[in-house]
């Protein structure tokens, strides 16, 4: 079975470049384009790893990180912040944020970071921000 990702990103030229950066690592990949959606998704499914932008319609990256602290707090620690913004100043309003990619994203840079939840590689224990 292939581990799970969820993309959620509300700009489609991104969120598509996400999932077949995601898929080309071996990931099956659902894509939300907005907060809402994405609660459906993480009510429903697990996911090895979420990328999820902060600006999005309906309800922010923000609330839908709140709604895995409330419900399934581990989660927390597979979750990839994918951001227009200063991913400093998203490192002070989200301290629990361990992992941040700035857009436009590099995608060797984001290999990198979700390969670290493939089944057979050790997880690293460092906070990656980039």
């Amino acid at each position: 079975m292939l581990p799970r990702a969820l993309v959620v990103e509300d700009d489609l030229n991104t969120r598509n470049a996400l999932r077949s950066i995601i898929e080309g690592e071996g990931f099956a990949v659902d894509a939300a384009a907005d907060g809402e959606l994405a609660i459906g998704y993480l009510d429903r499914q697990q996911y090895t790893v979420i990328l999820i932008d902060i600006v999005l319609p309906k309800m922010s990256g923000a609330a839908v990180m709140e709604h895995l602290r409330a419900t399934n707090p581990t989660m927390l620690e597979h979750v990839i912040v994918v951001t227009g913004l200063d991913v400093a100043e998203v490192r002070k309003l989200f301290p629990t944020v361990g992992h941040a990619l700035s857009k436009p994203i590099l995608p060797a840079r984001l290999r990198s970071m979700v390969r670290r939840w493939m089944p057979g590689i050790e997880e690293s224990t460092g906070v990656s921000v980039a």
